[in-house]
């Protein structure tokens, strides 16, 4: 009796997990950054808050968040989780690009400082200005395209080398193939100042204002007062051809998930300030505030084509 009540459980198990809806959470970049985990643990947690949806997390990475973006428009229960990188791109490439127009916010994450990390060089007064130089970033057309033109504007020598994601731009530095890399504290913690690793990083400025773990502001070192505005958002979107009814069940889900623990340890692991918790009613003006922003700050960039 006891092994058929257990087989029934089990069977009941299973077809209430089939029962549920999947809806896939397909990030814009490679599973090894340490942003990924805010989405892993937002689905977990958004898991145990209900029964209706299955929430899963996978990856699309390439052409700054235009892959993830159009295999979300094209395929039903899936949500695109991005950065300002998807606002940017359009901008930069937009005949190559996907269309903001077909998205919404369904919800921003958090908001993060990109770091320049190298092995080389330990200040910027190390740095030659008139010697071959390269540095490391996410992808054309994104955020960390956007910091690393600023940066380069001070470096005339210096070549912008597009990677699929910060963690892999940060191990091409590492590796020696690159001086620097434009990435997330986060992702090269392990290996900065104080670390075990024999190939120790030097972190030379971050985006935004503020001094974070003893690592100065880049505006003020003499680079693009832009820069402070270059913190990126992590954010999640969905296609505006979701039903409403929809859209505001899982809003609902993914707010109340982002108060827990387990995804307010994830955003402190990449000193990533959440800004999950903004109101219904403000939503629509914060993405729109996005576009404006965005639009700003790629104005006057130019482009080899």
């Amino acid at each position: 009796m006891k092994h058929f009540l257990l087989a029934v459980l089990a069977t009941f198990s299973l077809t209430a997990q089939a029962q549920k809806e999947t809806q896939t959470l397909v990030y814009s970049w490679t599973a090894a950054d340490t942003a990924a985990n805010f989405y892993r643990a937002l689905a977990e947690e958004s898991n145990k808050l209900q029964n209706k949806y299955n929430f899963v997390f996978d990856t699309k990475p390439g052409a700054g968040g235009t892959v993830a973006a159009s295999y979300v428009l094209n395929t039903p229960n899936t949500i695109w989780v991005n950065s300002s990188a998807a606002f940017i791109r359009p901008n930069l490439f937009p005949n190559e690009s996907h269309n903001m127009a077909d998205f919404r916010s369904l919800m921003p994450m958090c908001v993060a400082p990109f770091v320049i990390s190298s092995i080389k060089y330990k200040t910027w007064k190390e740095v030659p200005r008139d010697a071959r130089l390269s540095i490391g970033i996410s992808g054309l057309g994104a955020t960390t395209h956007l910091v690393a033109i600023q940066v380069a504007k001070n470096y005339p020598n210096m070549q912008i080398v597009p990677f699929k994601s910060t963690s892999e731009a940060l191990l091409s530095t590492l590796s020696g193939n690159t001086d620097f890399a434009v990435g997330f504290l986060g992702d090269s913690e392990q290996y900065a100042k104080n670390a075990t690793s024999p190939k120790q990083v030097h972190w030379l400025g971050i985006t935004g204002r503020e001094v974070i773990k003893g690592v100065h502001p880049l505006i003020h070192q003499g680079f693009s007062k832009d820069l402070a505005d270059m913190s990126t958002p992590q954010q999640i979107f969905i296609a505006r051809k979701v039903p409403e009814e929809k859209f505001r069940e899982i809003r609902k889900i993914f707010v109340e998930a982002a108060r827990s623990k387990a995804v307010r340890d994830a955003n402190a692991a990449d000193n990533c300030v959440p800004n999950n918790q903004i109101p219904d009613a403000e939503i629509d003006n914060w993405y729109n505030s996005q576009l404006v922003l965005w639009r700003r700050l790629t104005k006057d960039v130019k482009l080899d084509k």
